[in-house]
Order: structure tokens, then sequence, then C-alpha cells
């Protein structure tokens, strides 16, 4: 494959040439059709989790309904260690529900766009929320909670849940990626624009390698003892697909060994 090329010369006039093309020419039609391929793959996956979510909600729903009719009696008294065995499959059900929740909007967000519920939120109320959910989580590592929330934290008008479930996701993070004893800050506070949400970890960080996919879907960084959606890489790419569906913004900065740093901005009004 051939092309014409301009030689300029000293006269200021130019000179054809014809220049073979043929192996740039193939290396982009490789190259595009590498990408081709990989997006290709990447919707198989995508669509292979989403319907294994869809099936894997109806068993779970059935365990979930004969646990809760065993709790309230509706097959005799339990015996004390009968009722404990029965509270820990309603705890391990509605963790699972959970991650099958985050699953399905990880990938329809994708594949339709997040649809969200508009109301006024009260940015402080939904902090103390979120860190009273992570909080025994925390305990268990014996890590410290620590909250500066701003009056200026105001208010936005978003989608509620969402907003929970972005801070919970970024905190959970949080305590998975953050040895025992550590410190998990969350400061809240604002200008007349933006709510601002920075959450920040002790922690062991992430190296300047792995930065670009911590935002990746069922991506993480591999480190020992990560449990639950850090384990799965949910949560950041989850947060990331609901803040940006408000128009706001999400920005991550770490070092390895030095902690990390979330930041989140919602917009006041986010029409």
């Amino acid at each position: 494959h051939f092309e014409f090329a301009a030689v300029p010369l000293p006269d200021g006039n130019a000179l054809f040439t014809m220049v073979d093309v043929t192996d740039s020419t193939r290396i982009q039609a490789a190259l595009r059709e590498r990408a081709e391929a990989l997006e290709a793959a990447d919707r198989v996956k995508t669509d292979f989790v989403a319907n294994m979510s869809y099936e894997l909600r109806t068993p779970l729903t059935s365990i979930g309904g004969f646990a809760e009719m065993l709790a309230g009696g509706y097959a005799g008294k339990l015996a004390p260690a009968a009722s404990d065995y029965v509270d820990a499959i309603l705890e391990a059900v509605g963790r699972l529900s959970k991650l099958i929740d985050d699953v399905l909007d990880l990938t329809q967000g994708d594949m339709r766009g997040i649809v969200l519920e508009r109301e006024r939120v009260d940015i402080a109320g939904l902090c103390r929320m979120a860190l009273e959910t992570v909080q025994p989580r925390a305990g268990e590592k014996n890590q410290k909670l620590e909250a500066d929330i701003a009056p200026d934290a105001g208010f936005v008008f978003a989608d509620a849940r969402r907003l929970r479930e972005s801070i919970e996701h970024v905190l959970d993070n949080a305590v998975a990626y953050t040895d025992k004893r550590g410190r998990i800050r969350l400061e809240a506070g604002g200008d007349e624009a933006n709510a601002t949400i920075r959450i920040s970890g002790n922690g062991i960080g992430i190296g300047k390698g792995d930065l670009p996919r911590v935002f990746d879907r069922f991506d993480r960084i591999d480190e020992a003892g990560v449990r639950g959606e850090a384990a799965l890489g949910l949560g950041l790419p989850l947060t990331r697909q609901f803040v940006e569906a408000h128009g706001g913004t999400i920005e991550l900065e770490s070092k390895k060994g030095k902690g990390t740093t979330v930041t989140l901005t919602i917009p006041r009004d986010s029409k």
C-alpha cells in the first residue's frame, strides 16, 4: 500500500514521492481488531455477570424468606444455638443481597445509565449514617473513625441512597486497606456550588503503577486479608458511576505506604 508524501525543497517547492505504508496500515488494522475484540469480551463478561446476578437472586430470596420464618417461630421455638445459626444466615443473606444489587447497579449503569431519584439531602446526616454503617467493620480492626463535618456541608438535591452508598463504598475500601489500629478520617464541607466529602486513611496506599486500575470494574489491588466489596473491586467503580451520574467528580490521591485520600464533589443542584 503506497501513499504520496511531500518533501520540502530549499527553493520553497516540494517533491512528491511514493511511500510504502503497508506495515503502518497493517499495524493500525491489528490495533483496531484488538480493540474491538476487547470491547466484545468486556460485553460478554458484563452480560454474564448481570445474568448470574439475576439467577442468584431467586434462591437467595427463598433462603432469606425461610430463615425469617424460622426466626419468627413458624417452625416452633428455636434452641439458643439454632437461633444464632439463623441470625448468621440472615446476616449472610443480607450481605450477599447487597453485593448482588451492587453488581447489577454496576452492569446496568454501563448499559442503560443510572436513573436517579431527586430529593433534598442533608450531607451531614448522610455522612453520619455512613460512618455508623461501617463502624462495626472498623471496630473489628480497632481502627479509629474520625469526622469533621462543617456547617457549610449543607444540602444537595440528589439521590440519597446512591450518595450514601458512594460514601460507604469509599469508607469500606478505607477500612479494608488500612491496618489494624489505623485511622480513617471523613471531612465534609462545601461552597455555594458544591458539597465536598473527603475520606482519608493512613493505610498501605496505592503504588503509582496501580493507580490507573482503581476505578476498573471487578479489579482490585492485590493485598492479603481484603474481604467484601474491596476484594471484588466493586466499591470505587460504583462510586464513580454514582457521583458522575450526579454531575460530580471523584479524585483519588495515594502513595505506597503513605495512605490514600478520596474526594467526592457533588453539585448542589445536579440536574
